[in-house]
């Protein structure tokens, strides 16, 4: 959580200066051609609703950071892919958000973002696209990244009080409380696109279901056993202020082993790995271990051979759901009409605090965390009201 302390800090302090300076020098230039002193240098600040003049032909997508944002921005690239399809879609991503994306057919190549940025700035400026997609919320890193490749068309999000559209020359309104797929969709809207497919997708290839069987099989689950897989963490590093409290889960897991004759299975990213073990070392059944164990898609395959998945408000969440398994998801200080699983086939479970939810951009909590680590909102909500909602579809 520090690094990401380190970097909000900065983002703040050193990006929006950025972006207002940036967009100060564009309104500038932008007065200096109306006068006829300066040509065209492609800062225009040109509309690019229906692309009347010219169909853009290189686009690109931005999302730097989380896995779930990417989940639920799936309807969006399709949309655009189906409306564009003689152009070629580029996504500019970190490597958990490429791997999701390994086998997606809406996208034509992947750039994984790195470091040193001026050489990512001088290759991203290279492609010469003609359409930038932000789909980050309150980064201004992104907006100034997207701003960078030269494109003439510029989208993104105006987030309350983030200050970052100001580079942008087509500007999406971020509504809080409103499901981040809509929201997402609005891009597609505003470039025309028919949005009326909002279902989420993954893809899973032979490989990754076989390597799934193959694990289940060495821990002696067959495929008529009742599978219940539960991810504990809740998404950004070291920050557990949405997570589920530890000894809920392992009450829980006792009772759904006894219960429904259940297989158990947690699943966590590589640094999760130290909660999974508190956890299993306090259950009284068997518990399969595959935190730090799957890449994202190994993770996919293990969900959709799930009966149920459990877990907080998390990319694997959003995972979890695009795979069609229902979803029991516990919010506490996210807002889950904003941020809950996109599927019928699942249920939240909220804090009964009277300032909870919290979060619509996910940093703007409301409350410190108590001593061991989590929310007050998150103690609301007991381990009865995720059995009954277990009923739900495991009977």
């Amino acid at each position: 959580m520090q690094s990401n302390r380190i970097q909000k800090f900065i983002d703040q302090y050193i990006g929006i200066p950025t972006v207002i300076s940036l967009f100060l020098i564009k309104r500038i230039f932008s007065v200096l051609r109306k006068i006829g002193k300066l040509q065209n240098r492609g800062l225009r600040n040109t509309s690019i609703v229906g692309f009347t003049s010219e169909l853009p032909k290189k686009i690109l997508f931005i999302q730097l950071s989380a896995l779930g944002d990417t989940i639920l921005a799936i309807p969006t690239v399709r949309a655009i892919r189906q409306y564009f399809p003689q152009a070629e879609i580029t996504f500019l991503a970190s490597p958990t958000n490429l791997t999701y994306l390994q086998h997606c057919p809406y996208i034509d190549r992947q750039i994984e973002f790195r470091y040193p940025l001026h050489q990512m700035i001088r290759t991203l400026r290279k492609d010469r696209f003609d359409c930038v997609i932000d789909l980050e919320h309150w980064s201004r890193f992104s907006a100034i990244l997207a701003y960078t490749t030269g494109a003439l068309h510029l989208m993104g999000f105006n987030a309350a009080h983030q200050y970052r559209h100001y580079l942008f020359s087509d500007i999406v309104q971020h509504i809080p409380g409103k499901h981040e797929v809509l929201n997402f969709l609005s891009i597609a809207q505003l470039m025309g696109c028919d949005t009326e497919d909002t279902s989420l997708a993954v893809w899973i290839d032979e490989t990754e279901r076989e390597w799934c069987r193959n694990l289940l099989a060495q821990e002696h689950i067959i495929p008529s056993d009742m599978l219940i897989v539960l991810h504990p963490e809740a998404g950004r590093r070291g920050e557990p202020r949405r997570r589920w409290l530890l000894d809920h889960y392992v009450e829980l897991i006792d009772t759904l082993s006894v219960r429904y004759d259940a297989q158990i299975v947690l699943t966590g990213a590589p640094d999760e790995v130290g909660v999974t073990e508190w956890i299993v070392e306090r259950t009284k059944c068997k518990v399969v271990k595959l935190s730090g164990k799957t890449k994202v898609n190994q993770l996919a395959a293990v969900f959709d051979r799930a009966d149920l998945v459990i877990s907080g408000n998390c990319g694997p969440m959003h995972l979890a759901a695009a795979t069609g398994t229902p979803v029991i998801a516990i919010h506490g200080p996210t807002n889950s009409d904003q941020w809950g699983p996109w599927s019928e086939k699942s249920t939240c479970l909220e804090a009964t605090l009277p300032c909870s939810p919290c979060l619509n951009l996910g940093f703007e909590y409301a409350c410190q965390a108590l001593p061991n680590g989590t929310s007050p909102c998150m103690q609301t909500i007991p381990v009865s009201d995720v059995l009954k909602a277990c009923e739900t579809y495991l009977g």
